[in-house]
């Protein structure tokens, strides 16, 4: 943990190392002002601002020697000449310039100097006080007199006077831009020469570290071809590690001198190797229909730039920057985005996902403005660097996830010797357990078949009654009608009262029918109210002998009332008013003409046998047959009255199921052609 902590501190320290190496004076108007320095001053600037510029013009220092030549523009450098504004000097991608820039030092400074030199497009010369002092390739003034060149140069400088002229001569007919994209650096021999072997040192350092640990998930992915994004990590890291023998200090040229061309050719296609690989790993870690769509069209475009740019010449495919940067922007931003979305998510992974992108796009911009000459300080590309601090963070992440994966390895083998132990035990759990669920399933099964019988059968009584109902319910509505209408006639006038008795008597019936149904149907669907009170029951009676006086009277039956006793008992009044009205018209409707009614109520608590009560009629009786379904369900008859009075066979079952919820108890006592006896015995 140390040592990654000091690579990383390292490495960060080379590139700060670096940015601070380019805070430099500014040069205006062709000159730089550096007499500020001290004698004893270790210093190292960047040559940047305002040289002056010539364009279309090859001037040695001769050319200056005693003459006054006043320069088409004052160039900003860094910057390529095709950036130069075309209504102060019109400039082509094409050409040839001169660059001057005098330098103005302490009053007798006399200490050695140092330069780094960086690369031109295309080639390059440089003079320095009258003195030539290399350059790159052959700067001419055609494309047939130049030829391209890239290595840096750092030479030492004997500082012979206060002020230098730096004279550089630029040509480019090779390459899509020409001029300085990378400033000159001056300063003190051993500051220079120090940075420049540092540099050197990180280089070999960052291509060591990159290709290792592409090996190295190149490795993984080989075991686990499953985890895609090692494979494709491994893609991006070889390209970037490839990348520093081809840029800055051209590391490539310590082993073969390849040439300009194929130097640029494989600047390129290490670009498209490393671009292709991150655009999969992005899109691997974070899946995404869209982009991996965009991803499969940016792979075919830069697979056919990679053929293309083994057979183009540089001054073509090195246009294909102009897709590379908007790709990488994209590819940034939504990395940026998916793993920001997973850090509002709490997703811990993101939060280390989202630190690395954020520095690989400040890497890669920086990297874009160097490309494009935009960069004014001298720290060249750094995305390589930033890479390296990614990789460990990947690194660790793989560790992490191998130490989760070792940890659940551990536990699935304690979980299987567990089992292996424990699996006779575990079998006969389980078969217990699935024997109780059978048997469950079992009595599920079971009421629910006695649910569907309960339901069919309540259906078809439903359907009786219902027939039978609307039988019983129309004819007396239409004997009402007709008795109605034939009071209208004068002829039936004298016949009020009968006509009227009649129907209030099949008024009556209806209402009674009507009452029994409603309340029967409260007691199908488990809505009958109970609400029990002290009451007379006597009164109860009485009152309900009044209603069928007139009926019995018609039939001249004899109604006698008896009360042994206290009447007061506990109940519902509406329940048991219903029963005793039931109960006085089946003893009305069964009993024959000149027949007798009669009603006991006796008061036994005081042998704690509750309230009784008696209804005998002298009439037609019950069969054997029939009492033992009387108050049940299972079968609906209605048997006529003596005098074909109608009924709906309902009045006793519902009596039954009213005298049950009252907590009371029904049973009768009837012999066929002699009569029935009703007793009813309620709670004191």
């Amino acid at each position: 943990m140390k040592i990654r902590s000091l690579l990383i501190f390292f490495i960060l320290q080379a590139i700060l190392f670096r940015s601070a190496s380019g805070i430099s004076p500014v040069a205006k108007k062709g000159m730089i002002d550096l007499r500020h320095i001290s004698d004893s001053e270790q210093f190292i600037v960047n040559l940047n601002g305002e040289w002056e510029f010539y364009w279309n013009k090859m001037l040695h220092p001769y050319d200056f020697a005693g003459k006054d030549i006043n320069p088409d523009y004052y160039g900003m450098v860094p910057s390529y000449w095709t950036d130069y504004p075309k209504e102060k000097v019109r400039t082509e991608r094409f050409g040839f310039a001169t660059y001057r820039l005098r330098v103005l030092l302490p009053p007798g400074y006399r200490k050695s100097l140092a330069f780094d030199v960086p690369v031109f497009d295309s080639s390059y010369d440089i003079y320095i006080n009258n003195k030539y002092f290399g350059g790159n390739g052959v700067p001419g003034r055609s494309e047939s007199e130049s030829k391209p060149g890239y290595r840096m140069n750092f030479f030492r400088f004997d500082t012979p006077s206060d002020t230098l002229t730096i004279i550089v001569n630029v040509s480019n007919y090779f390459h899509r831009r020409g001029g300085f994209w990378l400033p000159i650096k001056m300063g003190t021999f051993s500051k220079v020469q120090k940075q420049l072997a540092n540099s050197w040192a990180v280089e070999w350092s960052t291509i060591s570290f990159l290709l290792g640990f592409s090996f190295f998930f190149l490795f993984f992915f080989l075991i686990y071809p499953k985890e895609k994004v090692m494979g494709f990590l491994c893609m991006a890291t070889i390209g970037l590690a490839l990348r520093p023998l081809f840029t800055s200090h051209f590391l490539i040229y310590n082993f073969a001198d390849i040439g300009w061309t194929w130097t640029i050719r494989f600047e390129y296609l290490s670009l498209y190797l490393t671009i292709m690989g991150w655009q999969w790993f992005a899109s691997t870690l974070y899946p995404s229909r869209i982009f991996k769509r965009f991803s499969l069209i940016m792979t075919g475009v830069f697979s056919i730039a990679f053929i293309l740019t083994f057979f183009l010449p540089v001054k073509i495919f090195s246009y294909s920057t102009y897709v590379i940067y908007p790709e990488m922007i994209i590819l940034m931003v939504y990395a940026i985005a998916r793993s920001f979305a997973g850090v509002l998510k709490k997703n811990k992974l993101d939060i280390a996902y989202l630190l690395a992108f954020v520095m690989l796009t400040t890497g890669g911009i920086h990297d874009i403005r160097v490309s494009l000459g935009k960069a004014s300080e001298g720290t060249g590309y750094i995305l390589t660097y930033i890479v390296i601090i990614f990789v460990f963070i990947q690194a660790s992440l793989l560790l992490y996830k191998w130490v989760l994966s070792y940890y659940e390895k551990d536990k699935l083998q304690s979980d299987l010797e567990f089992m292996n132990r424990n699996l006779e035990v575990l079998v006969d759990e389980r078969t217990q357990e699935l024997r109780r669920r059978n048997e469950e399933i079992e009595l599920q099964n079971t009421k629910i078949a006695l649910q569907n019988k309960q339901l069919s059968d309540t259906i078809q009584l439903k359907n009786k009654i219902f027939s039978v109902v609307a039988h019983d319910l129309r004819s007396p509505v239409v004997n009402i009608l007709y008795m109605l209408n034939l009071l209208k006639e004068k002829e039936y006038k004298e016949k009020y009262d009968t006509f009227a008795n009649s129907s209030i008597q099949y008024a009556q019936n209806v209402i009674s029918l009507l009452e029994n149904m409603l309340v029967w149907g409260r007691g199908q669907e488990d809505k009958i109210k109970y609400s029990p009170e002290k009451w007379n029951l006597a009164d109860i009676i009485l009152t309900n002998l009044s209603i069928f006086k007139e009926s019995s009277d018609l039939k001249e039956i004899s109604v006698n009332f008896t009360q042994v006793g206290n009447s007061v008992a506990f109940f519902d009044k509406d329940l048991l008013d219903i029963i005793i009205r039931n109960l006085l018209s089946n003893a009305v409707k069964y009993t024959p003409r000149g027949g007798r009614i009669s009603i006991l109520l006796k008061d036994k608590s005081a042998d704690s046998e509750g309230m009784l009560l008696k209804i005998c009629d002298n009439g037609i009786g019950i069969p054997d047959a029939k009492q033992k379904d009387l108050f049940t369900l299972a079968e609906i008859t209605s048997t006529p009255g003596t005098e074909n009075e109608k009924g709906t066979g309902l009045g006793l079952k519902l009596c039954a199921e009213l005298v049950q919820i009252s907590k009371g108890t029904i049973s009768v006592e009837s012999k066929e052609g002699e009569g029935s006896c009703f007793s009813i015995v309620l709670p004191v």
